[in-house]
């Protein structure tokens, strides 16, 4: 008889925090009212990929509000965090190294690709399961990492800011991530 299992306690992980159902809230905007659970992994690894973008841009913008987060304590969730930094490091070295051939790959791709993939695994590729499993990742990431967050922003607002040169401002990651927080907030108030 299994009486705790690894993904009741990633669900427990946002409960009764003020921004406990964010990456929930996230995953259903991105996902266009679709159930995620109905998708290909492909599609779901994309779509935590852009929700966790924002989460990151969130904890980084209003750390505050996540730190509920981190009283949790899950036992994997900090070494988790830690290889995802170390693979963000990695990965931006070799792109450094070989500047030609390489593509640069953010931190929540890697977690999206961890969290999707743990989801597909578990059979759980619910908003709700994904969502708890972002937030955890997410949260104690980019708030364990702070500084390697910040540099991986910078980074990426010079890269977008190339992109999209024609823009009024300037895309900004935590900028928009704190007003997504806000209009999950509003949200939840109405």
């Amino acid at each position: 008889m299994k009486f705790f299992s690894r993904r009741q306690n990633v669900r427990d992980a946002g409960e009764g925090q003020p921004c406990g159902g964010f990456a929930e809230w996230l995953l259903r905007q991105f996902a266009g009212g679709r159930p995620m659970a109905s998708m290909p992994y492909g599609e779901v690894e994309r779509i935590c990929a852009n929700a966790g973008s924002l989460l990151v841009g969130a904890v980084h913008a209003r750390p505050a509000d996540f730190e509920g987060v981190l009283a949790v304590g899950l036992p994997d969730i900090d070494r988790e965090a830690a290889l995802l930094s170390r693979r963000t490091a990695d990965g931006f070295r070799a792109s450094l190294a070989d500047r030609k051939n390489t593509v640069m790959a953010w931190p929540w791709d890697h977690m999206a690709t961890k969290v999707a993939w743990d989801a597909t695994r578990q059979e759980d590729t619910s908003e709700a399961a994904l969502g708890a499993a972002l937030l955890s990742l997410g949260s104690v990431y980019a708030m364990r990492h702070r500084e390697q967050v910040a540099a991986v922003l910078s980074l990426w607002t010079q890269v977008a800011a190339g992109v999209s040169a024609a823009s009024a401002s300037p895309p900004d990651l935590s900028r928009m991530g704190a007003e997504m927080l806000a209009a999950y907030e509003a949200s939840r108030a109405a």
